[in-house]
């Protein structure tokens, strides 16, 4: 009698850890797709050009003067930026070295439109209120920032490089 107690509780804790492992197998990922951060900028500039204001931040000295990121923090990055002093507009997508490095990356690029914002309310209302429209967020390790007017078609664009 014992012997059958111990082998159904056996079969159960067995059918119970093959039930945890594949749950654990099917979770993680936002799809499973990792786009290349230059396909997901070339997406979106594809359908919004660049202006000849625009230009690409390249070069760890200057992510980490604009952006403050150092580059343990992440493993790719395509950033935008006007140059024009009028115009605000900027489009930066990161992906995280880690997980971990997620949350901090978010809070840089959010100080970042925080400062956008302030330095605006005062001289560019319209630009004001075209930031204050906009949002940084995070899908798995990787993180936005669309400062534009064509902010929410770009989250769109983005949101499609993952299906």
């Amino acid at each position: 009698m014992k012997i059958k107690t111990i082998s159904k509780t056996l079969v159960i804790l067995m059918i119970a850890a093959l039930t945890a492992l594949s749950v654990c197998a099917c979770g993680g990922s936002d799809g499973g797709k990792t786009p290349a951060v230059a396909d997901i900028a070339q997406a979106i500039i594809d359908k919004y050009p660049l202006s000849s204001a625009m230009s690409q931040v390249t070069g760890e000295d200057k992510i980490k003067n604009v952006y403050g990121f150092d580059a343990a923090d992440y493993s790719e990055i395509a950033a935008y930026v006007n140059n024009s002093g009028t115009e605000q507009d900027e489009i930066v997508i990161v992906k995280a070295s880690s997980s971990d490095k997620v949350d901090a990356i978010k809070e840089k690029l959010q100080n970042r439109m925080t400062a956008k914002m302030n330095s605006t309310k005062n001289y560019l209302p319209e630009q004001y209120e075209m930031i204050s429209k906009c949002e940084v967020a995070s899908k798995g390790d990787y993180v936005r920032m669309f400062i534009s007017p064509n902010a929410e078609d770009m989250v769109n664009i983005f949101n499609a490089q993952f299906e």
